[in-house]
């Protein structure tokens, strides 16, 4: 769009597109719809732990009126309360008079302005989902600000397993330790039945010594060529959820996640921190939970929690526009001793 030019009233300026930077969205945690969720009226849910044994029957002679006898399964109570945000921004005339959309001569205009900050604010909201849906994928969730609200091991009295992957020895059989994992995962599952596959998630340094292992190059390098277009229609996909890397292995998939959050001290946290992962089962009903509780307005009171809830206000005066974002969520793993630690050495 051609305009005067600011300095000289003779000459023309070409408004171009502007250039637009915005912090990469990771969302891979998201994208593996892992967690069941549902709204509670509440802003505290109860669950029982209802644990039972299978014990193989002895033999008794027949006509022998002895019989051996069942067992009273264990339970267990458990309450975990969910975290609550709250996020606002406002719009105010000094925000818009005599300012023009990014890119163009255009005078700015509320509606542009409202649908800046709305996107600003989901993008806040959708991050805040991811981080929070893996710490809870490593067994503690926890919110950015450091507040646990939930350790798992703790609750149910265990401590995590961890498996060092031995990539920094050359004669490491790492076949070995992806059936020693995929055991330990499987066995701790406990949901009666089989497991749909396991997954490792782990930083590009833990990822580059795997596929550089001794043991395992012939194997990347036949995943490699073999299977391009598989591996070009899974990086297509996890691409955009910020996963560079993809790998598998004895019916393991393998991915390099790098994802960096800003917190709200000003520090930045890693999804994990080098050399190390997390070995977790897939495809398992209602191994990861989430709840969502209602909103902290009068109306939403014992009403079903939605994942996130926007409000516009405006201003009697009609000097501001205020958004509100809030959202109170709860994650989980019902299961926390299937989740594996992993290190590199």
């Amino acid at each position: 769009m051609n305009v005067r030019d600011y300095y000289n009233s003779f000459k023309q300026t070409d408004f171009v597109d502007g250039i637009i930077e915005t912090p990469l969205q990771y969302g891979y945690i998201n994208s593996l719809n892992l967690f069941n969720t549902k709204g509670t009226n509440q802003t505290a849910i109860v669950f029982d732990k209802d644990v039972s044994t299978t014990t193989l029957l002895p033999q008794v002679a027949r006509g022998d009126k002895s019989s051996t006898q069942g067992k009273e399964r264990a339970v267990d109570s458990f309450a975990l309360r969910t975290a609550y945000f709250k996020h606002a921004d406002r719009l105010t005339v000094e925000d818009i008079q005599g300012w023009r959309k990014t890119g163009t001569a255009e005078t700015e205009t509320l509606a542009n302005a409202t649908a800046e900050k709305l996107t600003d604010m989901r993008r806040v909201f959708d991050q805040n989902e991811e981080y929070m849906k893996l710490q809870a994928l490593k067994g503690v969730f926890k919110t950015a600000d450091g507040t646990t609200m939930a350790d798992m091991f703790s609750e149910f009295g265990i401590s995590q397993t961890s498996v060092a992957l031995g990539l920094g020895t050359s004669t490491t059989d790492v076949d070995a330790k992806f059936r020693e994992i995929k055991s330990l995962v499987a066995k701790n599952v406990k949901n009666g039945g089989a497991i749909g596959g396991v997954e490792f998630i782990v930083d590009p340094l833990t990822f580059d010594k795997l596929i550089s292992h001794p043991n395992m190059k012939t194997a990347y390098q036949y995943y490699m060529n073999s299977g391009r277009q598989a591996l070009r229609d899974d990086l297509s996909n996890y691409m955009q959820w910020g996963i560079m890397d993809v790998f598998e292995h004895r019916g393991v998939r393998i991915v390099s996640y790098d994802a960096t959050f800003n917190l709200p001290s000003g520090s930045t946290e890693k999804a994990f921190a080098d050399n190390t992962g997390l070995a977790f089962a897939s495809g398992v009903r209602d191994l990861f939970r989430g709840y969502y509780a209602p909103s902290n307005k009068l109306s939403a009171a014992n009403t079903n929690g939605q994942p996130v809830y926007m409000n516009t206000k405006v201003d009697e005066d009609d000097e501001y526009v205020e958004f509100t974002l809030e959202t109170a969520p709860l994650f989980f793993c019902t299961k926390p001793a299937s989740l594996i630690a992993l290190t590199t050495n």
